[in-house]
């Protein structure tokens, strides 16, 4: 009786600590694509701000990030985005991860008879759940430090290759 207790507790105790090594265990490294949907606001100004991305998964707390992103389209403005990020990830669990990104934006401004752009300073943080090892939801702020400041709240999909 003592030797099957020992036995079953030792098994319980096993599977505890093995249940950890999972949740260890971030996004498979590869490339992946993605689109954002969300609110730009510019201060007097707000518009629905549109992003499709690719990106590389270095590791399971690294990647690097393409976008081009449509933050403005409204009374003759229209304003755009293409940026490089670094991403930094830090799992939680096995499919929760939050995450940080800084990089580079050129921003182009194109109001009736001008056009202006310049790269700027990206920045922002969010969340991102994996539904299955291919399929992730993203939730994230981020903001363009232009002239104006342009801070983008949005959720969107991505998927792994």
């Amino acid at each position: 009786m003592t030797k099957n207790w020992l036995v079953a507790m030792l098994g319980s105790a096993a599977m505890a600590v093995s249940a950890g090594a999972p949740a260890q265990q971030g996004p498979t490294p590869g490339f992946y694509v993605g689109a954002d949907v969300g609110n730009a606001d510019f201060g007097s100004e707000d518009d629905t701000a549109i992003r499709v991305l690719g990106g590389y998964q270095i590791n399971r707390n690294f990647a690097a990030e393409l976008g081009y992103s449509q933050l403005l389209d409204k009374g003759g403005v229209e304003v755009s985005a293409f940026e490089l990020v670094g991403i930094g990830l830090f799992p939680l669990g096995n499919r929760f991860s939050i995450f940080g990104k800084l990089g580079f934006a050129n921003v182009d401004v194109e109001t009736p008879g001008t056009s202006q752009d310049r790269t700027e300073l990206t920045y922002g943080v969010g969340v991102q759940y994996d539904l299955t090892p291919r399929f992730g939801l993203r939730g994230q702020w981020q903001r363009y430090d232009t002239d104006t400041e342009v801070d983008v709240l949005s959720v969107g999909v991505t998927y792994r290759f």
